[in-house]
């Protein structure tokens, strides 16, 4: 009998395993070309998608937002990760994907929600394939050549960081070195960490040399700041604690001279690392998490709770919002404007109506406060908002802190707080009112906003007409927002037309419209409306600048042909020379010569070339101008680090080479030998280097990155 047991048992695994291959199937669903799927995604769900593909088949498929933020993941046949995309576009809008696929299979696309922890409602999207074809040359170019292209880029840059010497300027210097140290983590991450350490030493070295009295004092302490935390940033993604460890050997002594927001600042910055080292060491995260508490700092103590919660021992979780309470009972709120933001994340989070949105099957998703806690610090930040008194004229903390508290408690708990503290509402109303009008206006305009909102279009024009003339400005641009956002610009214009009525106020007003319906447009994916809207702006530095914005949109959406044929839409509003006229026409042409690389790099380099030989020319003209107005030159060299137009032109060479190198290194590699100053060269060197090695531009090798015009 054992033997037929055996088989038994053998066939039912088998008829379970087949049911759970066919259940796993059935959560994705099968995205057919030319059809479009609506779909609904409530906060911390995802939603999976397939599309089967052939060798060196081109894809490209749009999912429009409605109302959610969302984060699109595309992987190959093998499970590998193709990419992230997501665009700068808030709730609203397409998010664009386009890859190659190099070998045949069934390709998967995952859809989630952004951020599910700032999400609390449903929202909708669709998704819909825009083209599938045969990819071109160059898109297998692209896709083919990954191991070719980083041996290159590896070459490149130890010859960069072997001729970072030959750069005088100690700020283009280190701000090299450091950048060259961030692109070895992936490839070498022990010497990556030396060199660091190195570079961030010796920022610390090249402040210590100025004198603190110097006028370049502050603007260099600033400029090393900054430089310290991108780099130690850049070490965070691979070794947290290494992060921080650096972070803390290259601060800055506590003297007189170090000012209460740089102290902020840092705090701050130690507990996004925190919440990073949370992921991978739970209790070393809850520990500086505790040390924080304990020094009296409570800025960015909240964000340590999430990941901590996600951990097997959420222990440390509860144990750190024990102690936050505890040290919250004893602080006068008023006077500790974090303390009063991290009491109120409590609360809110604590409500009994709140349900936290469960993103993992290990994340603790009971109240952060128990029922008695809750109602007790409810109290006490009632307590400590009532007890403000009227300040004098002028910015006071305290007061700003109350009314801060005061509007959030009447705008999210109205009803809780009613049962706990009986007449809290009618108190903190009267308290509010006796602050002044600042917040009076508020809820004044909070009425007419949520009128405009809920209204036809004349039953609003009737509310604007009835609001008070301090609100009627915003109230106007808030009518015009809401047409423009449906696609409506004549509706838009009458509204303007109608409450603007001096000549000139209405001709730039005009002007306005243009470019804020073009932003709309962008955002929505109408490139083509965009640039009629463009087309109508008031002079050729607006529409220069313009383009500059939205080149990197041009595109994505659309199928190739009429992806070109967009881009040649905007080269031509910029006129025929190939050459800038202006500071914005040179940034512009450089952001379509990078847009044309995902279609046509040859069309890119035709526009690009030119510019290089007119950058070599303003330098020497820098160079005879340098005091004259500006400073272009320090002892003798480009500034790379003071924002001049020079430099600025320089970084976006360096940007626009970057990309056309993912198409063709040698080319691009070649123009940017053409470039005279080593100190702006280098730079480039880099960029293309970068690109080669990990690549993270608008059209990376397996999947077209596409980049967003950020407004």
């Amino acid at each position: 009998m054992r033997p037929h047991f055996s088989l038994a048992l053998a066939a039912l695994l088998l008829l379970i395993s087949l049911s759970t291959a066919t259940t796993a199937q059935s959560n994705q669903t099968l995205l057919q070309p030319g059809t479009p799927l609506q779909r609904t995604i409530s906060p911390g769900e995802s939603h999976s998608f397939t599309i089967d593909l052939s060798d060196e088949q081109y894809l490209q498929f749009v999912v429009n937002q409605q109302g959610i933020d969302l984060i699109v993941r595309v992987f190959s046949p093998a499970g590998k990760s193709l990419g992230d995309f997501d665009t700068p576009n808030g709730a609203d809008g397409p998010e664009n994907v386009a890859i190659v696929a190099v070998s045949g299979g069934s390709y998967r696309i995952v859809v989630s929600t952004l951020d599910s922890n700032s999400v609390s409602e449903p929202g909708k999207y669709e998704i819909k394939t825009i083209e599938i074809r045969q990819a071109t040359d160059q898109e297998l170019k692209v896709g083919k050549n990954d191991e070719t292209r980083k041996a290159k880029g590896l070459a490149l840059l130890n010859d960069i960081v072997d001729s970072i010497p030959e750069i005088r300027l100690p700020q283009t210097r280190l701000r090299m070195k450091l950048q060259s140290a961030t692109l070895l983590l992936t490839i070498d991450e022990k010497k990556a960490a030396k060199l660091l350490a190195e570079g961030l030493t010796e920022c610390r070295d090249y402040l210590a040399s100025l004198k603190r009295g110097d006028d370049s004092y502050d603007q260099a302490y600033q400029w090393v700041q900054r430089l310290r935390f991108e780099a130690v940033q850049a070490l965070a993604f691979n070794d947290p604690e290494e992060a921080l460890n650096l972070f803390r050997a290259t601060r800055k002594p506590i003297g007189p001279d170090v000012v209460r927001e740089d102290q902020e600042s840092e705090r701050q910055f130690e507990m996004s690392l925190a919440a990073q080292i949370a992921t991978r060491n739970p209790k070393r995260a809850y520990e500086l998490a505790e040390e924080s508490l304990k020094s009296g700092n409570f800025s960015n103590l909240f964000q340590m709770l999430t990941p901590l919660r996600r951990q097997s021992d959420q222990e440390l979780a509860k144990s750190l919002v024990r102690d936050m309470l505890s040290k919250i009972m004893e602080e006068k709120l008023l006077k500790n404007p974090a303390a009063a933001e991290l009491a109120f994340n409590l609360i809110r989070n604590s409500q009994p109506s709140s349900k936290e949105p469960v993103t993992s099957k290990n994340q603790d998703t009971s109240p952060l406060l128990s029922q008695q806690d809750y109602r007790a610090l409810a109290q006490k930040v009632l307590s400590d908002a009532l007890s403000v008194t009227k300040p004098p004229a002028g910015f006071n903390q305290e007061t700003s802190t109350a009314q801060m508290l005061l509007m959030n408690l009447k705008m999210s708990m109205a009803n809780e707080l009613e049962s706990i503290v009986p007449g809290s509402m009618a108190s903190i109303q009267k308290k509010l009112s006796e602050m002044g009008g600042g917040f009076q206006t508020a809820e004044t305009w909070h009425r007419y906003d949520e009128a405009i909102d809920n209204s036809s279009a004349d039953a609003a024009k009737a509310t604007i007409s009835e609001a008070p003339p301090e609100l009627r400005g915003q109230l106007v641009q808030k009518l015009v927002d809401r047409n423009l956002r449906a696609g409506n610009f004549s509706q838009a214009k009458t509204v303007l037309l109608e409450n603007i009525t001096n000549p000139r106020e209405r001709r730039q007003a005009l002007n306005n419209l243009e470019q804020q319906a073009a932003y709309t447009d962008v955002s929505q994916g109408r490139i083509e409306e965009a640039l009629k809207h463009v087309s109508r702006l008031a002079t050729d530095e607006d529409r220069a600048s313009f383009i500059g914005e939205m080149a990197p949109r041009i595109g994505p959406g659309q199928k190739r042909a009429v992806a070109l044929a967009l881009l040649e839409t905007a080269r031509s509003i910029l006129g025929t020379s190939i050459r800038a006229d202006n500071q914005s026409q040179m940034f512009a042409l450089l952001q379509l010569a990078g847009a044309f690389s995902r279609y046509d790099a040859k069309r890119g380099f035709e526009i690009l070339e030119p510019l290089v030989d007119q950058f070599n020319d303003l330098c020497e003209a820098a160079r005879t101008l340098n005091g004259f107005g500006s400073t272009f030159f320090v002892d003798g060299e480009l500034s790379m680090q003071n924002e001049n137009s020079v430099a600025t032109i320089a970084s976006s060479l360096a940007n626009v080479l970057g990309i056309l190198s993912l198409v063709d290194f040698d080319r691009a590699k070649t123009v940017a030998d053409r470039i005279h100053l080593p100190e702006a060269r280098l730079p480039v060197h880099l960029n293309i280097a970068q690109q080669a090695i990990s690549p993270n531009g608008i059209y990376s090798p397996s999947a077209a990155n596409l980049n967003s015009m950020n407004r």
